[in-house]
């Protein structure tokens, strides 16, 4: 059984820093406060017009993250960052746009100092952890952590994860003509084979590992999944977008045999 997920805090923006020029939706560094206590995050603006499906792809990073702790992966501590309709008029001008359009709650993932990202090749030491984080991207059908573009930070423990804005497609299923196939058949199509690990791991013994990640999926329950969705605020619910996203996970857990042929398949 998954430990439940901590409440996720909600912080205040005392000042705005620089943007992620690195990254496509180019976050905003803030300094945000908490009863008393400060901390430096990199916070994504859901009206932010790079963010592709604004507050919905922020429901993506909540669940990725919470899913992916659970799950015994490392990931940045994250929080509600929540923003006042007056904060960006104490900002400068070259911000303070963006900031008046995006006020309320946005996404924001603790600052890691000196975190580099992830350069080849996996040692033999990191071998297990590269092959849960595959498995973990198979599940959630994440195509965005791959060779040009790994979302990988390297720490002296292993691997820390983050960015799953793009990951959980089938929420929206009609962004697919068709829709999305289950995902023990969708993990098959040719975007595996650009995941930034898949050519360290393949072609070696996974068996283990794959056998405990099902295992762990096999866990993935519906209280559970309700103790994630219970965090999401309200207004970046809307539609059936959560209801598509837990569905398609369940029937992946449901359907373990055949999602876990796949991953042997693909990675023999």
């Amino acid at each position: 059984m998954y430990p439940l997920p901590l409440p996720i805090p909600i912080v205040t923006p005392i000042y705005v820093g620089g943007s992620k020029l690195s990254g496509r939706t180019q976050p905003f560094e803030m300094r945000c406060e908490t009863c008393g206590e400060y901390g430096d995050y990199i916070v994504k603006l859901w009206a932010n017009p790079q963010v592709f499906l604004g507050k919905h792809s922020l429901v993506r990073e909540v669940f990725g993250s919470l899913l992916a702790r659970s799950m015994g992966l490392e990931t940045p501590d994250i929080s509600i960052v929540e923003i006042d309709s007056d904060f960006y008029k104490s900002q400068p001008p070259d911000k303070s746009l963006l900031l008046s359009t995006s006020s309320g709650k946005n996404f924001g993932s603790k600052y890691i100092p000196g975190a580099t990202i992830f350069s080849p090749p996996v040692s033999g030491s990191r071998h297990s952890v590269a092959v849960k984080v595959f498995c973990f991207d198979m599940l959630i059908c994440n195509p965005d952590r791959r060779v040009s573009k790994p979302n990988v930070f390297q720490t002296p423990n292993g691997f820390m994860i983050f960015d799953h804005e793009q990951a959980f497609p089938f929420s929206r299923p009609k962004m697919l003509v068709g829709g999305y196939p289950p995902g023990w058949q969708y993990i098959r199509e040719a975007w595996h084979k650009d995941h930034v690990f898949y050519s360290f791991i393949r072609n070696r013994d996974c068996s283990l590992e794959i056998e405990e990640f099902v295992t762990l999926v096999g866990f993935l329950s519906d209280d559970f999944l309700d103790t994630i969705e219970g965090q999401i605020p309200e207004d970046w619910c809307s539609g059936d977008d959560i209801q598509n996203l837990r569905i398609y996970l369940a029937n992946t857990r449901d359907n373990l045999n055949l999602f876990k042929r796949s991953l042997q398949e693909m990675l023999a």
